[in-house]
Parts: structure tokens; C-alpha cells; sequence
């Protein structure tokens, strides 16, 4: 049930994601492309048929082209790549470079650095293998399109229809404020996903160049593809170049350098502009997807927060302002007062 639910969120978010990229490019088509004698411009849902037709029947081609050998690379070559990658006889060319140390020193460092790449071998594993589950299921990806299709045609009719089901005044206008927001954080974490991309394939082009990696521009373009997949796609990358490249331990420290400044440094910057986490978050938050539910974990949590983020500072605002309204109530209704009552004898009541 939850590796459902995980898969569920993950195409949930591939497709916002893809309904974001899609969405500036509906009116400039719908400006040049004009049908009938009035020339009135075609529909969103026309000219996103448009763009499907331009973008999938070349990418359909492609796949025809490249699904053997993308299906061998997963099956056979990632796993050797693993296994070449962590193979014996690490420890010998590391307790040489130790031997100035001195002798209490030199075994405390064998045995931390020992212990860091036992960790970094279960990790890397483990990704493969969720690699190696996700593409059982890479025809789901297909649902990706049509759900974005919904999501750019349906959701203007939905936040009217939503706006006129609940009571005019200060509801609606924060509901409207609410969703608002909750497109703005989407549209920032879409833009920090691919602003990071760009980052990467720039520096993985001139990394790969400098180590001599055949092909470092089109593996550097790939790269920066394949890090709009938190985990399994910087996997993919170290795979593909220690693959192709000789000097695996120059590759391998190139993208763990690479891998700690964009995860600490670089990615909180570019989340942080488009939807106000801070570093800290942003880290906790990648972190704690990783932990809970692994790669589609870290796909789905930023998005996650940002939408949580959001809806708890609505919620303040809406208590805060509610709080006000009746305070104001309670002071512009005057007070009902009780009319005394006279007992026989009293001269008031004369």
C-alpha cells in the first residue's frame, strides 16, 4: 500500500511538473496558430495537442532507437559498473598513502574511511536496486502526459467552480490567496529543479572535458536531465562515467565534490528563492524523504513542504484574522442591560 501511495505521488509530481514546463508555451501558440475565417486562435487543449505531437513522436522514435540498449544498461552493465566500482583491494592502496601516519592515527582513519565506504556501497546499492524496480513500472510514466493535460485544461474551471461553492467576503478571498500561493511555491520548486539541471550539465561538461571522458558534452546534457530525478539520476551519471571513463577514483571525487556543494549548498540557495525554506529545511526535509521512503521520498518531499509550508501559514493568518473579527464584533455590539426591577415600597418605583 505505501510503495503504491509513494508511486502515486511520484507521477502526481512528474506531472505538475510537466504541466509547468508546458504552460508558457500555450499563448505564444495560441497567438500564431489561428483557425476559421475570424482567425480566432485555437484552444488550450489544441495547442497542447500541438505540443505532444512535436515533442513525443520524436522522443517515441528515440526509444524505439534505445529501448535494448537502455534495458541492457539497467539489467547488466549498472550491476558490473557496481561491482567493478566497489571490488576488493581498496584498503591496500590507502594504508600506503597512510604509512607517515603515525600508528594510532593511521587505524583510526582506515577503519572511519573503511566504515564511510561500506555506507557509501549500501547506499549506492540500494539505489540501484530501486533503479532497477522503478523501470519495471517506466510504462506508468505514460499517465504522465494525460494527467497533465487535465491539470492545464481543468484547473481554471476548478478554482471557479471551488470559489462560488463557498460564502462571499473573507473565506473566498483567502481560499483565492491560498491557491495562489500554492502555484507560486510549485512554479518555484519548478524553477529551482531546472535551474539546478542547467548547473549541473554546465558543470559536468566542463568536468568530464577536463577528465578526458569520451563524449563529456553529451554525457555533461544528460547529467543535467537526469538531475530532475533526485537520487536514482545522479546514480545513473557516476555509472555511465566511471563506465566510460579510466580514471574512476578522479570521477568518483569529481562528482562527490560536485554532489555536496549543489545537496548543501547550491539546491537549499535555489529552493530557498523560489519557496521561502531555508537551508536547514530543505536539507531536513531531503533527508527525512530519504529516510521514509528512499529515492521517491526525496523526489516528493520538497514538494511536499512547500505545499505544508503553505497551508500552515494560511491557517495562521486565517485564525489571526477570524480572531480579529470577533474581537471588533464584541466591541461595536453595545451591551444589553437588564431593566431593574422595583419592589413594592421603594420609592423609585413611585
Amino acid at each position: 500500500m505505501l510503495r503504491l501511495i509513494e508511486g502515486a505521488g511520484v507521477l502526481l509530481l512528474l506531472s505538475v511538473f510537466f504541466a509547468y514546463m508546458l504552460a508558457p508555451a500555450l499563448p505564444p501558440i495560441r497567438r500564431r496558430v489561428r483557425i476559421g475565417r475570424r482567425q480566432r486562435p485555437i484552444s488550450d487543449a489544441a495547442a497542447i495537442c500541438l505540443l505532444y505531437l512535436v515533442i513525443f513522436v520524436p522522443v517515441a522514435g528515440l526509444w524505439k532507437m534505445s529501448a535494448p540498449a537502455v534495458k541492457h544498461w539497467i539489467a547488466v552493465t549498472a550491476p558490473a559498473t557496481v561491482d567493478r566500482l566497489f571490488a576488493g583491494g581498496t584498503i591496500g592502496p590507502l594504508e600506503q598513502a597512510l604509512a607517515p601516519v603515525p600508528g594510532a592515527l593511521r587505524a583510526t582513519l582506515t577503519q572511519t574511511t573503511t566504515r564511510v565506504a561500506a555506507s557509501i556501497e549500501h547506499s549506492t546499492r540500494a539505489t540501484l536496486a530501486e533503479l532497477i524496480t522503478a523501470a519495471r513500472y517506466a510504462g506508468w510514466l505514460t499517465v504522465t502526459p494525460l494527467v497533465a493535460f487535465l491539470l492545464l485544461t481543468g484547473a481554471p474551471a476548478f478554482q471557479r467552480s471551488t470559489l462560488r461553492v463557498l460564502p462571499h467576503g473573507h473565506l473566498q478571498w483567502r481560499f483565492e490567496e491560498y491557491l495562489r500561493d500554492v502555484n507560486s511555491a510549485l512554479a518555484g520548486y519548478v524553477r529551482a529543479q531546472a535551474a539546478a539541471g542547467v548547473i549541473v550539465a554546465a558543470a559536468c561538461v566542463l568536468g568530464f572535458t577536463v577528465l578526458g571522458i569520451p563524449s563529456a558534452i553529451s554525457l555533461g546534457v544528460l547529467a543535467g536531465i537526469l538531475e530532475l530525478v533526485p537520487a536514482i539520476g545522479p546514480l545513473a551519471v557516476l555509472l555511465i562515467a566511471t563506465a566510460q571513463g579510466d580514471r574512476v577514483v578522479a570521477i568518483v571525487l569529481f562528482l562527490a565534490v560536485l554532489r555536496i556543494v549543489q545537496d548543501y549548498v547550491v539546491y537549499p540557495r535555489l529552493i530557498r528563492h523560489g519557496m521561502h525554506l531555508s537551508t536547514l529545511a530543505v536539507i531536513v526535509t531531503v533527508w527525512t524523504g530519504a529516510v521514509v521512503a528512499g529515492a521517491a521520498g526525496v523526489i516528493i518531499a520538497i514538494p511536499v513542504a512547500g505545499f505544508v509550508s503553505v497551508s500552515i501559514r494560511h491557517w495562521r493568518e486565517y485564525r489571526e484574522i477570524e480572531q480579529l473579527l470577533d474581537a471588533a464584533t464584541q466591541v461595536t455590539t453595545p451591551a444589553v442591560v437588564a431593566p431593574e426591577v422595583c419592589e413594592a415600597g421603594d420609592p423609585a418605583g413611585q
